[in-house]
């Protein structure tokens, strides 16, 4: 579901619609990613067009456990329409570079 890209830690969502059954493998990717000792997260979802309440719930806490590690999460290249739900959501500040 995470593909790496040429910039050091950017990863790619290759999903263009993240819903709840998608979320335990965002997850394990995101594991994976962290474990590998990056100091900065930086997800790509220039592909995503859609993503559920569970996404965003998954995304939170994992900023939350990562902030406190010194790792940093941020989202780019978010698309109007997931950027009005975050907008909406009052998510924004939180998630998006």
């Amino acid at each position: 579901m995470i593909t790496k890209t040429v910039e050091e830690s950017c990863y790619r969502i290759e999903s263009n619609r993240l819903d709840v059954y998608s979320a335990a493998s965002l997850e394990e990717d995101m594991t994976n990613i962290f474990e590998k000792g990056v100091t900065s997260l930086y997800l790509d979802f220039s592909q995503v067009e859609e993503v559920s309440s569970a996404v965003l719930g998954l995304l939170l806490y994992k900023k939350m456990i990562y902030s406190k590690k010194g790792v940093r999460l941020m989202l780019i290249n978010v698309n109007p329409q997931v950027q009005k739900i975050l907008r909406i959501l009052n998510l924004k500040s939180h998630l998006l570079l």
